[in-house]
């Protein structure tokens, strides 16, 4: 996933970079440093191959459903 492609998926999911922290966090993931996210969207980083399939597979769920995972990262 390239740095494009990471920025328009968060925006397509209704995700902000602090959001999708605090989403893998609930997930059960360490949260990333928001200066992290920060390069993955900047294209300093490379996005890791799971933060790909996670924002696919989000992507593909019911919009419903969908909103039941994100709900508490995004109204954080």
């Amino acid at each position: 996933m390239t740095d494009d492609e990471f920025t328009e998926a968060l925006r397509r999911l209704g995700l902000s970079q602090a959001a999708l922290g605090r989403l893998l966090d609930n997930l059960g993931e360490q949260q990333p440093a928001p200066t992290t996210v920060w390069r993955w969207a900047d294209g300093r980083s490379r996005v890791p191959i799971g933060i790909g399939a996670l924002l696919s597979l989000l992507e593909q769920l019911p919009a419903e459903v969908r909103g039941q995972v994100t709900r508490k990262a995004v109204r954080a």
